[in-house]
């Protein structure tokens, strides 16, 4: 992130899902890469330099684990978001 950009966290909570959303202001991702986002060593064409690409595959494989779902929105020069849902078992 640039100076002057923001980061955001939130959370809400429905009978489906409790959903946690990050969202910023940064540079965003380009559209050929949010395809590709959650793949292991993938390093997108605006990522940072020391990045390894193990970060959001790794992110992803824990919260499936527990039976969640994550999903990306991104607009680049924008920003982006990530929503992070863990659905509620109805007895």
């Amino acid at each position: 992130m640039e100076s002057g950009d923001t980061l955001s966290v939130s959370a809400s909570d429905t009978n489906i899902y409790t959903e946690i959303i990050i969202e910023d202001t940064g540079c965003g991702i380009a559209e050929e890469d949010l395809s590709h986002i959650f793949e292991r060593f993938y390093k997108g064409k605006n990522a940072e330099k020391d990045s390894v690409g193990i970060g959001l595959a790794l992110s992803k494989t824990i919260i499936c684990g527990q039976k969640g779902d994550i999903i990306v929105e991104s607009t680049e020069g924008v920003g982006t978001k990530f929503s992070v849902r863990f659905y509620k078992t109805i007895i």
